[in-house]
């Protein structure tokens, strides 16, 4: 969830233009005078570019700079701007840099240079770049105070960042893009406290904004808030309907919050409906059995081990039909487990056979296990011969002495007890009547 949320800021943090360090003091330096040749140079130059002419354009100031290789500031901003615009981009960083030099405090080229390094994979020289030209904004441009935090933000430079952010988000009405940066040092900082207070400011004043949800989200998974964030996507999701991945990011969120009934709509909104996939049967139903919904977490159980038979599939329902005393389908169940892991177990007893021996192991006492379960059903709906037969199999399947046939053992003495006296009485019942 962090990745995604960092994804979220940076897509806000980045709808602004670029810009490195510059000198505290104010910059004195004037512009150099504009002579005749220059003035027409640029003159004809803008007048090719008004015509849609850049190539043109861009040839004459070169034409006019290889007369005059002192050049004149502006004729090196305009080829710069050309060169930008040709995706000439080295090219217009090296004129950029020109203009600068000969006119220190030429906002326009410092702030364009700004631009092109931090094009160029040089975030914290185009921060010291954008914060210069901050400097020389009259009145101040707090835009380019903020594109310099956040080239200090792309140089992971958070700190360095984030007096010039909270200056910005001290003044009046900030904007949104201002906090949102905010927002973001914080969280490259891990002052996640302070992070939650800016969003919250930020949803105060923006609260249709489902990319400021989808961070509320973001940020409460990071504080392990799984209730929380899920209740900040689900309002997220209103606004703007997510694609299937986002359905299932939600119904993940209730989980892990410890909702899993509020997680199977959202489960189901990603699917696309009903489930279609075997593992969509198997979480729908382990779902409902975390839920407590007994009811339907016996539908789906059944419908899994009907779809994919398994041991464990049947199992899950036996287990289930246990709990809602429906004793009839529990032994049923288990019986059908236990068959299936008996042919499991027979398929494998060539691949075994060898390694159980040489490690002096016995029988699988899972088999077993399913039969002594499936005895206890029958038992429970006082099916004797049932639950006799039932015992039999686990006590034959079970690993001799393990836990299991020790009470597979038990409920067969226990068992046949009770049908010995049962058929004492009913003879005694019968021989009374003869009387």
């Amino acid at each position: 969830m962090k990745h995604s949320l960092l994804i979220a800021l940076l897509t806000l943090l980045l709808a602004a233009a670029p810009a490195l360090a510059a000198p505290a003091e104010p910059c004195t330096a004037t512009e150099p005078r504009l002579n005749r040749s220059a003035h027409q140079a640029l003159f004809e130059a803008q007048k090719l570019m008004d015509g849609h002419k850049d190539a043109e354009a861009a040839k004459r100031l070169a034409a006019y700079a290889k007369d005059h290789p002192e050049g004149h500031p502006q004729v090196w901003f305009l080829r710069g701007v050309l060169a930008y615009q040709a995706k000439k981009r080295d090219e217009a960083g090296v004129y950029f840099a020109k203009a600068m030099e000969a006119w220190p405090c030429f906002q326009a080229a410092v702030r364009n240079l700004g631009v092109v390094r931090f094009e160029q994979g040089k975030p914290a020289e185009a921060a010291g770049l954008a914060f210069r030209a901050y400097q020389l904004s009259k009145p101040k441009d707090y835009n380019l105070l903020y594109e310099a935090a956040v080239f200090r933000l792309s140089a992971k430079q958070a700190a360095q960042a984030l007096p010039w952010l909270e200056e910005l988000a001290a003044r009046p009405q900030p904007k949104k893009a201002w906090l949102t940066a905010q927002l973001r040092a914080y969280l490259d900082l891990q002052r996640r406290r302070e992070a939650a207070q800016v969003l919250q400011r930020l949803l105060a004043r923006w609260p249709e904004d489902a990319t400021l949800w989808r961070m509320g989200a973001s940020l409460a998974s990071l504080n392990k808030d799984y209730a929380g964030a899920a209740a900040a996507l689900a309002v997220a999701y209103r606004l703007q309907p997510p694609q299937a991945a986002g359905w299932q990011q939600l119904a993940e969120l209730y989980r892990a919050a410890g909702a899993p009934l509020a997680a199977i709509p959202y489960y189901q909104k990603a699917w696309g409906g009903e489930p279609k996939q075997i593992k969509q049967l198997d979480l729908l139903a382990d779902l409902y059995v975390q839920g407590r919904d007994l009811d339907q977490a016996a539908v789906w159980s059944l419908k899994a081990a009907q779809a994919a038979p398994t041991a464990k599939r049947w199992a899950r329902a036996g287990r289930i039909y246990l709990e809602q005393k429906d004793y009839v389908r529990a032994h049923d169940a288990y019986s059908q487990a236990a068959k299936l892991d008996e042919r499991a177990q027979s398929k494998n007893q060539g691949k075994n056979k060898g390694k159980n021996k040489k490690e002096g192991k016995g029988k699988d006492d899972r088999g077993g296990r399913y039969w002594l379960l499936a005895g206890y059903a029958a038992w429970q709906d006082e099916r004797l011969a049932q639950a006799e037969a039932a015992f039999g199999h686990a006590l034959h399947r079970a690993a001799k002495n393990s836990k299991t046939a020790q009470e597979a053992a038990r409920g067969l003495k226990a068992v046949r007890e009770l049908r010995r006296q049962k058929t004492q009485d009913q003879s005694a019942i019968i021989a009374g009547g003869e009387a």
